[in-house]
C-alpha cells in the first residue's frame, strides 16, 4: 500500500502531467451538466453517457494504472472503473438511463449540493494542506465517482441499475478516509454521496413505489 506521502506525490504527478485533459474535462462535464438538467433528452443523454464512459476509463487505465498504482488502485480501481465505463457506454444503446433535473425541490437541492461538492473538492482540501499540484480536482476517481451518483440518483427510477449499483462500491470504501486514512479528509464528501446513493437506489428500486414516495 502507498504511504500518505507518496499518494500525495504520485497526485501531484499526475496533475502536472495531465493537466490539458483536465481542464477539457472539467470543461466537457460543466457543460454536458447543463445541457442535461436544462435541455434533457436523447441526445444530451448520449453525450453525457460517452463523456462519463471516457472519463471512466480514463482514471481506471491512466490514473489507476499508470500514475497511482498499488494493490488497491491495479486490482479493485481499475478493474471498477472500467466496468463502469463499459456500463455507461452500452447505455447508449440500451438507453435505461434518462438524465433530468429532478421534479422534488428537496432532490433538485441535493442535486446542486453535490455538484458543488464537486467542484469544491480542491478548494476543501486546501485548508487540509493539500495544495496544488497535490490537490484532488474535479475529475478525479472519487469526485468523478460523487458526479455521476448524483447524476443517476437524480434520475432514478429512470435509470439502469447496474450502472448505480457499479458506482457504489468504490464511495461506500471511502469510509477510512473519513478517519484519517491517506489525510483525505475530502473523500467524506464521496463517502456521503454513497450512502446518499444507497439510499435512492433502494428508494427507487421499483418505479411505483418511488413515485408513491415523490408524491408523499
Amino acid at each position: 500500500m502507498l504511504s500518505t506521502d507518496e499518494f500525495w506525490t504520485q497526485v501531484g504527478v499526475y496533475n502536472e502531467a495531465t493537466w490539458p485533459m483536465t481542464i477539457a474535462m472539467i470543461a466537457a462535464a460543466a457543460f454536458l451538466t447543463f445541457r442535461v438538467f436544462w435541455r434533457p433528452g436523447a441526445r444530451s443523454d448520449v453525450w453525457m453517457k460517452a463523456f462519463i464512459g471516457f472519463a471512466f476509463a480514463w482514471n481506471g487505465i491512466v490514473f489507476f494504472l499508470v500514475y497511482v498504482k498499488n494493490p488497491l488502485s491495479m486490482f479493485t480501481g481499475a478493474p471498477l472503473f472500467l466496468l463502469i465505463s463499459l456500463l455507461f457506454v452500452v447505455d447508449i444503446w440500451t438507453r435505461k438511463t434518462h438524465f433530468r433535473l429532478p421534479e422534488a425541490m428537496w432532490k433538485k437541492g441535493l442535486t446542486a449540493l453535490w455538484m458543488a461538492l464537486v467542484l469544491l473538492y480542491p478548494a476543501i482540501g486546501w485548508p487540509l494542506g493539500h495544495v496544488y499540484p497535490k490537490t484532488l480536482l474535479p475529475t478525479f476517481p472519487c469526485p468523478l465517482t460523487t458526479f455521476a451518483i448524483a447524476l443517476v440518483a437524480a434520475a432514478a427510477p429512470q435509470v439502469d441499475k447496474k450502472v448505480f449499483i457499479a458506482l457504489l462500491p468504490w464511495a461506500l470504501m471511502a469510509l477510512p478516509k473519513c478517519f484519517g486514512a491517506l489525510d483525505c479528509y475530502e473523500d467524506c464528501i464521496l463517502f456521503a454521496s454513497g450512502v446518499y446513493g444507497l439510499v435512492e437506489l433502494v428508494r427507487n428500486w421499483k418505479p411505483k413505489r418511488a413515485e408513491a414516495w415523490e408524491v408523499s
